[in-house]
């Protein structure tokens, strides 16, 4: 099977500590426009829930303040792993970069998804949520 890679880049213009926090806080998750609900299982895995109700476990494989935050990714249609790299800018602003790598599990999945499902378009609409987030603290 082949492996579906996505990486997103960009320079927000507020503090490291301020973006790390709210991408790392499971307990916040609501800014995302993405999400119907959250479920934290314990400190290292969680469950989203998206749109229809689909669902993705997480389990968090690295976490490094400010630097590095990883996990693993698995659904009924594909499993994965995505990774941040935070890195603190002299300006005040922090530059992440959002890489996301996913198979699927059956080639329905694989079609469905090179027809329907564009990962440039789920990150960029994660980057304007977490834009519009940071603004409003």
């Amino acid at each position: 099977m082949k492996r579906r890679i996505s990486t997103a880049t960009e320079i927000i213009d507020f503090r490291i500590d301020d973006v790390w926090n709210i991408i790392t806080d499971n307990n916040n998750w609501r800014w995302r426009s993405d999400l119907h609900d959250l479920k934290i299982l314990n400190d290292k895995e969680f469950i989203e829930y998206g749109e229809g109700g689909f669902q993705v476990h997480f389990t968090i494989t690295k976490k490094e303040q400010n630097k590095i935050y990883a996990f693993n990714m698995d659904s009924k249609a594909f499993f994965g792993h995505w990774e941040g790299v935070f890195e603190e800018l002299s300006d005040g602003k922090t530059k992440i970069t959002f890489t996301e790598s996913i198979m699927y599990k059956n080639l329905f999945y694989k079609v469905f998804a090179s027809l329907f499902i564009n990962l440039k378009s789920i990150q960029n609409k994660y980057m304007r949520d977490l834009k519009k987030r940071l603004s409003e603290i």
